[in-house]
């Protein structure tokens, strides 16, 4: 995820840099090494870990509804309520451990009745009826993830950005103090004699 992450900024900052420019002194030109600004700013540890564990979190509670698709939507919905809950209270881990026990016994229970060869017409419907259940939160366990990916990359994008007016900061101060009139990335020119890579880390990793 580090290198996707870093690669995406990369990019975005390439077409954000060569744009960019300070009249302070007219043909005077720096260069700036973009991978290694983003690989060193320190920021940018604190961003991935903060979305990798909103990832992490994500794929928890998608894991947990895929073990668990004979509870109702509102028992499903409340246990994760309950499970988000720091200090819960002995009530509320009773009622938590009263949800985990009925889904126990209602797979079971599921497993069971398929396992009858043949199963009389009241276990049938009982079978219909678990099942119908399974395929509704099977359909809303899709619908729950395609969001939870929507929310990852938009947090993702809001991450980017935010290095990115950093780095655009830190560029322009740093252009600004060695009076330089154009910055480009390191990967658009084989030589510039004006590298201010080493002053926007610093620059970037004092804020």
């Amino acid at each position: 995820m580090r290198q996707a992450f870093s690669l995406l900024i990369a990019i975005a900052a390439v077409t954000m840099l060569t744009v960019g420019a300070w009249a302070q002194a007219p043909g005077a030109f720096g260069m700036v090494d973009l991978k290694r600004v983003v690989d060193e700013y320190e920021q940018r540890k604190t961003l991935e870990s903060q979305l990798q564990q909103m990832r992490d979190q994500m794929r928890a509670k998608l894991q947990w509804r895929a073990n668990n698709l004979l509870l109702e939507e509102a028992e499903i919905t409340e246990y994760e309520n309950l499970a988000s809950i720091t200090n819960p209270t002995e009530q509320q881990k009773q009622r938590k451990q009263q949800i985990e026990q009925k889904s126990q016994q209602l797979n079971q229970e599921l497993s069971q009745l398929r396992q009858k060869n043949p199963p009389t017409e009241q276990e049938v419907q009982r079978i219909n009826q678990l099942t119908a259940i399974e395929n509704r939160n099977k359909e809303a366990l899709m619908q729950r993830q395609e969001q939870f990916e929507q929310e990852l990359n938009a947090r993702r994008d809001e991450m980017i950005n935010q290095m990115l007016q950093d780095i655009r900061k830190a560029v322009a101060a740093v252009a600004q103090e060695k009076r330089l009139a154009v910055v480009f990335d390191s990967t658009q020119v084989l030589y510039a004699s004006n590298d201010i890579t080493s002053d926007v880390i610093r620059r970037l990793n004092r804020r």
